[in-house]
């Protein structure tokens, strides 16, 4: 017996119009799963990354807030002061245009390191006697103290300068090739404060010190002198 040609019809429309899933459709409904457990992993479990601030005390916290808001108030006041130098220059002062270029004059010496350097700055004394602390230890101290608005530094009896170099050899650390010695000391001038702070902040150099079993100490001086310098070099 024949069907109604109505129902064969029927039929036929509904087959094609059924979702006939081929590999394409597979695919990428696969990648579409897989997306998703990404992100419920990541939503589910931080990365690693933040673990230490999760586990840090509230006055570590605080600690680490009053150091990044000390270099927002040392960055905003740079700014401010040049702009106001901006807006003098622009209006043809040639006593302030005479004054800045002595003033950057001797900023480039200071930087350059051919010139002794005279302020309140900071004191820092590493106790080493196994020998565990090495040269990526004292270039993360170096940046941390620049970064806290270090103006010049010295690591023993070799002045930091912006091509300064750090290694690892037989006779343990060396600056520029020379021994930093033991114990290690390091000056620096710059707000005392501030850049104690910046050492001191949880997980900072002063801990990653203390960690391989040396000892750490800074103290504040008030009028701090780096007299070695770098000898001056004509092109």
């Amino acid at each position: 017996m024949t069907d109604d040609p109505a129902k064969e019809t029927s039929r036929s429309l509904l087959a094609q119009l059924a979702f006939q899933p081929n590999r394409p459709h597979l695919v990428i409904g696969l990648l579409f799963l897989v997306l998703g457990l990404l992100v419920s992993v990541a939503v589910l479990r931080p990365g690693d990354a933040d673990a230490p601030w999760r586990t840090a005390r509230t006055e570590d916290l605080v600690q680490i807030l009053d150091d990044l808001g000390a270099r927002q108030d040392r960055l905003e006041a740079e700014s401010a002061r040049l702009t106001l130098l901006q807006g003098e220059l622009e209006s043809g002062s040639t006593a302030q245009a005479l004054a800045e270029a002595r003033r950057r004059l001797e900023a480039l010496r200071v930087v350059s390191g051919t010139t002794p350097v005279v302020g309140p700055g900071l004191a820092i004394t590493i106790d080493d006697p196994e020998g565990a602390v090495d040269a990526p230890v004292l270039v993360d101290a170096i940046q941390e103290l620049r970064d806290a608005g270090a103006e010049a530094m010295a690591v023993g009896s070799t002045r930091v300068v912006v091509d300064t170099w750090f290694a690892d050899t037989g006779n343990g650390v060396e600056v520029d090739g020379v021994p930093v010695g033991s114990p290690i000391r390091i000056l620096a001038i710059g707000d005392p404060e501030t850049m104690g702070a910046a050492l001191s902040i949880p997980g900072g150099v002063a801990d990653s010190v203390r960690t391989r079993g040396a000892d750490f100490a800074s103290s504040p001086v008030t009028d701090l002198r780096i007299s070695v310098t770098v000898p001056e070099t004509s092109n």
